[in-house]
């Protein structure tokens, strides 16, 4: 049972303090070095005193000239008078004694748990509720946030918090301020300043020694500060030495960037300690609440004023999708001079998603925050993305080609784009053109109505081509050719040479690729460089013997990397006729003789094939043969057998081999 008592005692002891006990704000942690060394809190002042040997030293408790405790200086003992508290740890000689020195702090004010305008600036110190919670409460002390929970307290520095979930009570404690040694004193005739620029502190250090002494100087803590120890001729020191009973004087340079303390040690005796309360940059701005369409932009004026000094911008609470910067119409700052009076824009961006209703933008300026709350009045949420597409070739000329996003394809025209509307989210979107090789891009399309424009730029396919006939259809005449013009157009980004064939011909058929129209410069293809064009003419050729009649063809052109096919349809005439005359149309022949007379042909064209047929009496034998024994007539004859009696059983029949040429033949 007896364990269990002191477990809970333990965790007892180890819980924070609750808001109905007022918090202690320690001021003082360190070693008193007897005899005279001590610390003053107020009309308080602490100090340790010798005994006798063999007897450990007291420490001496006094409000003014009252002692009001005198205990041997033991380890943890604990002592507490009239809101000040003293707590002894170690003595290790000659240092001293360890002490911790707490006293209760002022009540200065009360906020409410409400964030926005709910602050306290005292002594260079400023209060701020940033975030409310259900259970905690978030207060700002110069910066520092400190979470409070309910029924509990927080200490920063020298103030104090309490929370209650009615009010944030706001404490102060007064700093302390050692005695020092009376080896030396060190003056310095200001606690507080308020200042809009640099600041130099005189010190006076006074030596009551016989001895030189050799003190080091530091500076310990410098909240939104920057300082530092100089001697009069403005040359930084660490460390300097004070004749015997003389005097040295110091200057200390501190250039404020906000509010706060400073303190700084001379010695291992004397801290001190000075409060800077910037007075340098005040910012106005004109507007408290404003009101705005979602996906549009407001433009804030920022008014700044002040001696010469820098300016902090840090935005803080922004809603998420929101954009807030401050520009001076050329660069966004962050951080910038002034001296004198500066003004500069707030630009506030709101997504076309934004939510309908109050949105509340903070910024910090050195430190200090500032707010403006925004109300939207129309929002975009919901609605599709618009992804407008426009295609360039290499120069960043729009050109003609497709796009595809979604599943959807559109074709641009070369003076216009592709619009889509789609869903939030993400897509691939993928462009060409002719003689253009792919390209593929990811977009990404947020809520809200988003306009997003994509430029696409293409680049030319190293070989791609375009072809085309000056006709798709030829007439031609047996014996006789017919040329058709063939253009390329090299559309690839090398120069090519392009080679022409012609497939589907019929047998005897030939043809030639000639630079003029009649074939008389042939070539073996064409040669053209990239981004021109060039051209040829394919002339055609029939044989003579070529029967009249219409058939398709195919015009196959090649490049290096890829090939066109052209239709051509052919038609074929072959304008031959035949006429036969007879120089003695009658005959006159004994029985048992013979007689013959002249055939004469007129051909007109090509004539081939030529057939004789002769009918006869029965019993007749007829003959055609040529005038002329010259093969070059090309005559086939073929005599009619006559059988018994004299009876004739077939009639002759002749034809020519070759071709019959043109005019009378007999």
């Amino acid at each position: 049972m007896r364990k269990a008592f002191l477990l809970l005692l333990s965790v007892l002891l180890l819980l924070p303090p609750l808001a109905s006990a007022q918090p202690y704000v320690t001021v003082f942690e360190g070693r008193i070095t007897p005899p005279e060394h001590g610390i003053a809190v107020g009309d308080y002042t602490v100090t340790v005193l010798k005994s006798a040997v063999g007897t450990p030293p007291y420490l001496m408790l006094k409000k003014g000239t009252e002692i009001l405790e005198l205990v041997p200086f033991d380890f943890g003992h604990e002592i507490e008078r009239d809101g000040i508290r003293v707590v002894m740890g170690s003595y290790t000689p000659p240092q001293g004694g360890f002490v911790v020195v707490s006293v209760k702090p002022k009540l200065v004010a009360s906020l409410k748990p409400k964030v926005g305008g709910e602050r306290v600036s005292f002594n260079g110190t400023t209060v701020e509720v940033t975030t409310v919670g259900a259970e905690t409460v978030d207060v700002s002390v110069n910066g520092v946030v400190k979470t409070l929970e309910v029924n509990r307290s927080a200490v920063v520095d020298l103030v104090a918090l309490e929370y209650d979930r009615k009010a944030i009570r706001v404490y102060v404690a007064e700093p302390a301020s050692e005695i020092v040694n009376p080896d030396y004193a060190v003056f310095y005739p200001y606690r507080e300043v308020r200042a809009s620029g640099p600041v130099d502190l005189p010190i006076t250090i006074t030596s009551s020694s016989d001895v030189e002494l050799n003190l080091k100087l530091g500076i310990l803590s410098l909240l939104w500060l920057e300082g530092e120890l100089h001697l009069r001729g403005g040359i930084e020191v660490g460390e300097i030495s004070v004749p015997p009973k003389g005097t040295v004087s110091l200057t200390l340079h501190i250039e404020p960037t906000g509010s706060g303390v400073v303190k700084f040690a001379v010695g291992g005796d004397f801290t001190g300690s000075l409060e800077v309360e910037s007075a340098g940059i005040e910012v106005s701005i004109p507007y408290l609440s404003l009101e705005a369409e979602a996906g549009t932009s407001l433009s804030v004026p920022v008014a700044f004023k002040g001696g010469a000094g820098r300016v902090e911008f840090t935005p803080e609470s922004i809603p998420q999708g929101w954009s807030v910067y401050l520009t001076d119409g050329k660069y966004r700052l962050r951080s910038f001079e002034i001296d004198g009076s500066f003004t500069a824009e707030l630009v506030v961006e709101i997504p076309r998603n934004a939510t309908l209703g109050d949105h509340r933008i903070e910024f910090e300026v050195n430190g200090q925050s500032y707010a403006l709350n925004v109300y939207v009045y129309k929002t975009y949420l919901g609605e599709p993305a618009k992804l407008t597409v426009i295609l360039t070739d290499e120069s960043g000329n729009p050109i003609q080609g497709w796009v595809s996003v979604g599943g959807e394809n559109v074709t641009v025209s070369p003076a216009g784009s592709a619009t889509f509307e789609l869903k939030p989210g993400e897509y691939t979107v993928l462009a060409g053109a002719e003689g253009c090789s792919q390209v593929k891009e990811d977009v990404r399309l947020s809520d809200g109505g988003e306009e997003r424009t994509l430029t696409i730029k293409l680049r030319r396919a190293e070989y791609y081509f375009r072809v085309s006939l000056e006709r798709d259809a030829l007439t031609i005449t047996s014996g006789s050719g017919e040329s058709v013009a063939i253009t390329v157009e090299n559309l690839g980004s090398r120069d090519d040479d392009y080679r022409v064939a012609v497939e589907g011909l019929p047998e005897g058929w030939s043809y030639i690729l000639s630079q003029d129209s009649k074939g008389a410069v042939p070539i073996a293809s064409i040669k053209v460089p990239s981004g021109e064009s060039g051209s040829a003419y394919l002339v055609i050729i029939p044989p003579f013997n070529a029967e009249s009649g219409d058939f398709n063809a195919t015009v196959v052109v090649s490049g290096s990397k890829s090939k066109v096919e052209l239709p051509l349809k052919i038609h074929i005439e072959n304008p031959a006729s035949l006429r036969v005359n007879v120089d003695n149309p009658t005959l006159t022949v004994r029985a048992g003789g013979s007689t013959a007379t002249t055939l004469w042909l007129d051909a007109m064209g090509t004539v081939t094939n030529v057939k004789f047929t002769v009918q006869a009496p029965s019993g007749w034998d007829v003959e055609v043969v040529p005038l002329d024994d010259s093969p070059a007539l090309g005559w086939k004859t073929k005599t009619v057998f006559t059988g018994p009696q004299g009876q004739p059983r077939l009639n002759s029949e002749s034809a020519f081999q070759n071709q019959l040429p043109p005019g009378r033949t007999p």
